[in-house]
């Protein structure tokens, strides 16, 4: 049975995806994700992540099955192993390293939760890259924000605009 396998990338700025047998081995996957970068990337030091995966919980992962998800699988390719992300909100910056497929939505979770909001007033905040007016949604992963060697980023958090009426 296919999986649909949605990747994202430092390396391009749109979500692919592609299809593969739920039998197939993780480095199947790899290699059918690496044939969507462009051609002459080195391959040398890019990893695959699993999204929101920050324990590790799917590293021993063998076969595309062992990932599959309700809505398919969902990864990322970067050569940064963390991405250092800054997050400023009222005077205040907090700091923490996550993978490259940790998603907005983790991140400006657990920003809300370290500068001591409520999940409320979380939800209706988002994250800004910094001296910009550019709010990744929610499902975009962190790594496509930043490149290597850089390997880091840094959000403001704000009010959401509210659409009254």
């Amino acid at each position: 049975m296919p999986t649909r396998i949605y990747i994202q990338s430092e390396l391009f700025p749109d979500i692919k995806f592609i299809e593969i047998n739920d039998e197939a081995t993780i480095e199947e996957a790899k290699h059918a994700a690496f044939a969507l970068l462009p051609p002459g990337t080195d391959l040398t030091d890019l990893k695959l992540s699993v999204e929101d995966d920050e324990d590790g919980a799917h590293h021993g992962a063998t076969h595309v099955k062992h990932l599959k998800k309700e809505h398919g699988i969902r990864l990322h390719l970067h050569r940064c192993l963390v991405v250092e992300v800054q997050v400023r909100y009222g005077g205040q910056v907090v700091h923490h390293k996550f993978r490259p497929a940790a998603t907005i939505g983790r991140v400006r979770l657990w920003a809300g939760e370290k500068v001591g909001m409520s999940p409320g007033d979380i939800a209706e905040h988002v994250l800004q890259i910094a001296g910009t007016t550019e709010q990744p949604d929610v499902d975009i992963h962190i790594g496509t924000l930043t490149k290597c060697p850089q390997c880091s980023v840094t959000f403001d958090l704000v009010p959401a605009h509210r659409i009254n009426g």
